[in-house]
C-alpha cells in the first residue's frame, strides 16, 4: 500500500486543481449550467408558470365575482331588512292611529248616546209633567163640576125654590172656580 502513495502524490502534482485545463473545464461546466438554467427557466415560464398563473388569475376573478355577488346579496338583504323594518314601523303607526281613532269614535258615540238618553229622559219627564198637569186640570174640572152640582143640590135643599137652579149653578161655578184657582196657584 505504501508503494502506491508516491504514485498518487505524483499524479496529484501533475493534475493541479487550478491548472488551465482544469480551469477551462470549470468554465465550460459553468456556461453549460447557466444555459441549462436559462432553458429550465424558459420551459418553466412558458409551460408551467403561465398556465399556473392563468389558473390562479381565473380563480382570483371567480373569487372576486363571488365576493361581489355576496356583497350585492348582503346589500339587497339589508335593503329588504330595512324595508321590512319600515313596513313594520308603518304598520305599528297605522295600528296606533286606528286604535286612537276607534277610541275617539267610541268616546264620541258614547257621548252621543248619553246625550240622546238625557234628551229622551228630559222629554219623557216633560211629557209626564204635561200629562200630570193635564190630568190635574181634568181632575179639577171634574171636581169643579161635581162640586158645583153638589153645591146647587145642597143650596136647592136649603134655600128651596127662592132662587132658580140656573142662578145657583152659575154662582156655584163662579165660587168654585175662584177657590180652585187659588188652590192651583198654591200647589204650583
Amino acid at each position: 500500500m505504501l508503494s502506491y502513495l508516491p504514485t498518487l502524490l505524483l499524479e496529484a502534482e501533475e493534475s493541479n486543481l487550478f491548472s488551465p485545463d482544469q480551469f477551462a473545464g470549470y468554465a465550460v461546466t459553468a456556461v453549460i449550467t447557466i444555459i441549462n438554467l436559462l432553458i429550465a427557466f424558459v420551459v418553466i415560464k412558458f409551460f408551467i408558470y403561465k398556465p399556473i398563473m392563468k389558473i390562479i388569475n381565473q380563480r382570483q376573478e371567480a373569487l372576486d365575482s363571488e365576493l361581489a355577488e355576496a356583497k350585492k346579496a348582503k346589500e339587497e338583504a339589508q335593503a329588504i331588512v330595512d324595508s321590512s323594518k319600515e313596513t313594520i314601523d308603518e304598520a305599528k303607526r297605522k295600528g296606533s292611529e286606528i286604535l286612537e281613532e276607534a277610541k275617539a269614535n267610541a268616546d264620541k258615540q258614547s257621548k252621543q248616546v248619553i246625550e240622546q238618553a238625557n234628551n229622551e229622559a228630559q222629554q219623557i219627564i216633560e211629557r209626564a209633567e204635561d200629562d200630570a198637569a193635564r190630568m190635574k186640570r181634568n181632575a179639577f174640572e171634574t171636581m169643579k163640576d161635581d162640586i158645583a152640582d153638589l153645591s146647587v143640590q145642597i143650596a136647592g135643599h136649603i134655600i128651596g125654590d127662592a132662587i132658580s137652579k140656573d142662578e145657583l149653578k152659575k154662582s156655584a161655578i163662579m165660587h168654585t172656580e175662584e177657590i180652585l184657582d187659588k188652590e192651583v196657584e198654591k200647589s204650583e
